[in-house]
């Protein structure tokens, strides 16, 4: 490329794209210049008690490291507001979050984590 303009196109949706211009001297290659971070998808409910829940996610790359699981509520009980993260190693696709408060509304995402990097 030359110039100090260029299009990317075929961009899908849904994908965080990482973009790096980097100036080189015709010689020496870069050695990466646009990286996709591909986010979870189908994430589900896969089983659930009073007190735990299982979610389960489609894998979305072999290069994710693992996967971070947040969650956070305010228990209808007791009023306490709270937040976690549990991380999950990449190959799994299915995380247990226990010790859940009753009758409480929770809001869990799924991130993938690369190296250094994390999807929305």
């Amino acid at each position: 490329i030359t110039g100090t303009s260029h299009t990317l196109e075929n961009l899908q949706d849904g994908l965080t794209y990482i973009i790096t211009v980097i100036a080189f001297d015709g010689i020496h290659l870069p050695s990466e210049a646009v990286v996709a971070i591909v986010s979870p998808s189908n994430l589900m409910v896969s089983s659930q008690t009073q007190t735990t829940v299982t979610i389960s996610w489609e894998h979305t790359s072999n290069s994710v490291i693992s996967y971070e699981v947040s969650y956070t509520y305010q228990g209808l009980c007791s009023g306490v507001e709270d937040s976690g993260t549990e991380t999950v190693a990449g190959p799994l696709t299915q995380h247990t979050l226990t010790g859940l408060e009753e009758f409480s509304t929770y809001i869990i995402t799924v991130r993938a984590v690369y190296n250094g990097m994390e999807s929305d």
